[in-house]
């Protein structure tokens, strides 16, 4: 096979620090963390925001919710605001604030990062760069894998 320098680099720089070499050469591979990758909407993320939030919080309080990536944030989301109905909200009662790329989770000792963006409740009358917030993509999410263990009393 003809591989490029670049896919060798590539190829160990996944293995080596998730430790499959370890697993190549027979010796027992250390106990990681069983962990998943999900989804989770923009929407439920949101509502799952201003739900845990306490009501005497001031409503321009900021609150960072994750987002996938896509073009619509490649572009820049700073000042849009919801351009119809979301999450309980009416049109212009969210609004964008920052967005970031922050540290998230370490799993296997590699640092996962995600991108996240800082909403504010917002007065629908005042402008801004209207967006179809249902439009942004989900968050990918690591979570806890659910083992199933074997029931003993059959």
């Amino acid at each position: 096979m003809n591989h490029d320098r670049r896919a060798i680099l590539a190829t160990l720089g996944l293995t080596v620090p998730l430790g499959l070499a370890r697993w190549a050469g027979g010796t027992p591979p250390l106990e990681m963390p069983s962990v998943a990758l999900r989804l989770q909407a923009f929407e439920s993320g949101v509502r799952e925001v201003f739900r845990l939030s306490s009501p005497e919080a001031e409503p321009s309080a900021r609150r960072r919710v994750a987002v996938g990536h896509g073009p619509a944030v490649e572009a820049g989301l700073q000042g849009c605001v919801n351009d119809r109905p979301f999450a309980g909200f009416p049109p212009g009662g969210l609004r964008i604030v920052r967005t970031c790329s922050e540290p998230g989770p370490t799993i296997a000792g590699v640092r996962l990062y995600r991108t996240t963006v800082d909403l504010i409740r917002s007065d629908p009358a005042t402008p801004g760069r209207p967006l179809d917030f249902a439009s942004l993509p989900p968050a990918p999410i690591l979570v806890a894998a659910v083992t199933e263990t074997a029931d003993a009393s059959r």
